[in-house]
């Protein structure tokens, strides 16, 4: 994943105020790659911050050859319990060394410099499959069992893409503006450290003004974020004339509406800097599609052309359709996932996709190859017999502020941030006139906050449980 000679630095620990270069990560790596060696492949547990400790830990379980599953350390404690009860990991990858809570003593703490290791005192028989290398959550705050199961080769052809896709060099600095137990935050830290460039490890929030000091500080090349991230960003006038260092901004995670897209392109062009859109999944690695800013405002609204070695079809029902038709994106390459896991057992299968992923987004292609997402299969609501797409629905509340629509029963429940009543009232009738429904059936709450996943995703299913209360 790295050049272990190198003595550049590789990564700065905002936790520790210290830099580390690549050797001294490597040797830290073997270190921790020792005690997780076992004859046989193994699952280890990594929960993890955004700390040179959990960068260890992740790095050591590839380098002992063993399948790790990256999880949210800030996941409550019953869940973590439920999924080691679950999976019945060999090894647990901890920053603390306090014991694991529910495990009834099954595990042993091997060694607690940092980060902690725990060892199963009874191993599992399931033989994992040799190929599996990483399993990532398909829910971004772990709310479910469910992994995605991934080899070396999609970690290491999807990084190959994604520097080829941002000329990434190692002169870039990134600063960890993601959790790396997420997808796309996990690419950053495979495409720096692939590149011999630096990262700094941070768990402060982009509201923070220590990420800032510290971007500021620190000479930050790189920020990554999500749509949400740069709608914060727009209401905080970030990043300004403060930032110098700042050359790249990459937006991925969900669409961002075209207005803010222009308005980061321009504002980092201004600079001599560049805004990438992009679009990806967890069950591709991260990455599927890139737009190179050399294309704004052209084709704005796109979210780009395929990674190199990666393809894109348009499927309905039928089979491929032609340029310009809405249908489901299928996208094929060497970064598509090995298949699902909901158990232990299923860590024993192989590769069931054959790198053919049936994504579950609707979208459409031009006739130069550039795709637009335009929502997901799933994400549709019935009203008085006129189906609704419910990602087009908040594409039109867009211009008042962040917000998100969830389906139940007979009704649309649309939930705004901080908007006053007043306007909440102008919203709603303004959206039944669009949509040409009657304003009852139309419920429009105010919320202090949208719910967040850890990957900064929308929490639709806690939207939803709210909605029906």
């Amino acid at each position: 994943m790295f050049d272990h000679t190198s003595r550049a630095n590789a990564v700065y620990d905002v936790a520790s105020a210290k830099w580390h270069t690549y050797t001294e990560l490597a040797e830290e790596v073997y270190r921790v790659a020792e005690t997780l060696h076992v004859p046989a492949k193994s699952l280890v547990f990594c929960f993890c911050r955004n700390d040179y400790q959990c960068l260890c830990g992740y790095l050591a379980g590839l380098e002992a050859g063993h399948a790790s599953a990256l999880l949210d350390d800030g996941t409550a404690a019953s869940f973590q319990t439920s999924l080691i009860d679950l999976y019945r990991p060999n090894f647990i990858v901890h920053s603390s060394a306090a014991e694991i809570q529910g495990t009834n003593g099954e595990y042993q703490l091997m060694d607690k410099r940092g980060p902690c290791v725990w060892r199963r005192k009874s191993a599992p028989d399931t033989v994992i499959h040799n190929s599996l290398a990483l399993l990532l959550s398909t829910s971004g705050s772990t709310g479910t069992p469910k992994f995605v199961r991934l080899s070396l080769d999609n970690l290491l052809a999807n990084a190959r893409s994604i520097v080829d896709g941002l000329s990434i060099h190692p002169g870039d600095r990134a600063i960890t503006s993601l959790p790396f137990h997420y997808s796309y935050g996990l690419s950053i830290i495979n495409t720096h450290l692939l590149t011999g460039a630096s990262l700094v490890l941070t768990n402060e929030g982009l509201t923070s003004r220590a990420f800032w000091n510290t971007v500021r500080d620190l000479e930050c090349s790189s920020f990554a974020g999500v749509p949400y991230s740069y709608q914060i960003l727009h209401r905080l006038g970030l990043p300004g004339s403060d930032f110098p260092s700042l050359r790249t901004m990459t937006q991925a995670g969900g669409r961002l509406e075209n207005g803010l897209v222009d308005q980061f392109f321009r504002n980092m062009a201004a600079r001599g800097g560049r805004f990438f859109v992009m679009y990806g999944q967890t069950e591709a690695t991260a990455r599927i599609a890139i737009l190179d800013p050399k294309w704004l405002p052209e084709k704005l609204g796109s979210a780009g052309r395929p990674i190199s070695g990666g393809a894109i079809r348009i499927h309905g029902d039928s089979g491929p359709l032609a340029p310009g038709a809405v249908g489901e994106l299928v996208y094929s390459g060497p970064n598509v996932m090995l298949g699902y896991a909901v158990n232990r057992s299923e860590l024993s299968a192989g590769d069931d996709l054959k790198g053919t992923l049936h994504t579950g987004d609707l979208g459409s292609l031009d006739r130069d190859g550039f795709v637009y997402i335009s929502g997901r299969l799933n994400r549709y609501a019935k009203l008085s017999g006129i189906r609704l797409n419910l990602d087009e629905l908040e594409a039109m509340l867009k211009d008042h502020g962040p917000s998100a629509a969830v389906g139940i029963e007979d009704k649309l429940v649309i939930f705004c941030e901080g908007l006053q009543e007043t306007a909440l009232s102008h919203c709603r009738d303004e959206l039944a006139r669009r949509l040409s429904i009657h304003h009852r059936l139309l419920d429009f709450r105010v919320i202090p906050k949208l719910p967040l996943k850890a990957n900064g995703k929308i929490d639709y299913t806690l939207l939803e449980q709210t909605a029906r209360c």
